[in-house]
């Protein structure tokens, strides 16, 4: 205050905000290990997600068909076949049918509501020469429990070993996850590798021992046979007997991938590619396979006394003109001396009765002095 004046001062603080700026820190936090799932079965459209190629090519050969379910009343769907045909016993058609085995190639059969297989007049359809013929016609019909599950389904359990009856059906003789054979049922459970994506965590067998799981018929491994050929599903047992036994199935086979249909992605080896040093591999317009696997085996049909439906897995050729193919009562075949002369070239030549193919006769003395040195 100065002469009686008054002066008034505002001090006003300067207050300076500057921006702020907020660090934030994150703790480290150890890795949480998310333990994998129990081990079980996931469905192979779980591997399509990622193994979409091979799921696709596997969806077009028989194995996922071996049995499939009918659902609201309508047949299961095939990639080339259709089926139509049902045994007049069913007089619902397929409302009185539960489950179709097979469908894919050669034949199928049915399940009843009860699920046991229908065995008698038209119980089999054959699809090469469109004919339904018995099945077990000795066996009546409601009787034949299934019980080919452990081949034709994946994940059997048989009652015998505490399963079920599928879907409470007394013919049934066990429980499964899913009809047909299906991944899961080479590789394993899928959940751990759905999970985890590592090879480590999946079953992958490369030698025949896994096809042979299946393919084959007696305990001991010796070739089942019956009515003057090879009885199917025997090709590990075939494989087995003869010259070609270290083999893997997969040394000649895509396992995903079928040879039916017109499809060839199912062969990836042929024979030349081992043996290239033989002469002789082609002999009028037959191939290695045309000889050394000629159709001694029979799934569904018969053309005549030296030729059925499906290619025989012996390989090895028995050139004697006497030889003899199987036991004295024709339930086994004698793989390790090999097919004989009349299954090998009467697929194109004819026998002394004019039963084979349409060129000339040949007589097996004669079969026998040209099959004995022709790869020299």
């Amino acid at each position: 205050m100065k002469n009686g004046n008054y002066r008034l001062i505002i001090i006003v603080p300067l207050i300076f905000i500057g921006a702020i700026r907020c660090t934030y820190y994150t703790n480290p936090v150890e890795d949480i290990v998310i333990p994998p799932p129990p081990l079980a079965y996931v469905g192979s459209e779980a591997c399509k997600s990622c193994h979409e190629g091979i799921y696709e090519t596997f969806k077009k050969s028989g194995h996922p068909y071996v049995h499939a379910k009918v659902e609201d009343g309508k047949p299961p769907e095939y990639p080339f076949t259709s089926i139509d045909f049902v045994p007049p016993h069913f007089s619902n058609k397929w409302d009185d049918i539960t489950y179709v085995i097979g469908g894919f190639a050669w034949k199928y059969h049915f399940t009843d509501n009860d699920g046991y297989i229908y065995t008698g007049e038209d119980a089999q359809y054959n699809f090469q020469n469109q004919s339904a013929v018995s099945f077990h016609a000795d066996e009546a019909p409601g009787t034949k429990k299934f019980t080919c599950g452990r081949c034709h389904t994946t994940g059997w359990k048989s009652i015998e070993d505490g399963g079920a009856p599928k879907d409470d059906l007394p013919g049934m003789g066990g429980d499964y996850f899913t009809g047909g054979v299906q991944c899961e049922a080479c590789h394993g459970m899928g959940s751990v590798h759905a999970f985890t994506r590592s090879p480590d965590d999946i079953e992958s067998v490369s030698d025949a021992t896994l096809c042979g799981q299946c393919h084959y018929r007696n305990e001991d491994h010796s070739i089942a046979a019956a009515n003057g050929f090879i009885k199917h599903n025997t090709q590990f047992d075939e494989l087995q007997s003869a010259g070609h036994k270290t083999l893997a199935c997969v040394s000649c086979h895509n396992p995903h991938a079928s040879v039916q249909h017109g499809q060839t992605e199912g062969i990836i080896k042929e024979c030349t590619e081992c043996h290239d040093d033989l002469k002789n591999p082609t002999h009028r317009g037959a191939d290695c396979v045309t000889c050394h696997m000629p159709n001694a085996t029979k799934s569904a049909v018969v053309t005549n006394k030296y030729v059925a439906d499906i290619s025989t897995h012996i390989f090895k050729i028995n050139p004697d003109e006497d030889g003899e193919m199987f036991n004295e009562d024709g339930t086994i075949a004698k793989g390790e001396t090999g097919v004989t002369l009349g299954y090998v070239c009467y697929q194109c030549h004819k026998d002394s009765e004019g039963v084979g193919g349409d060129k000339s006769t040949k007589t097996l003395k004669q079969l026998s002095d040209l099959a004995k040195d022709f790869h020299e």
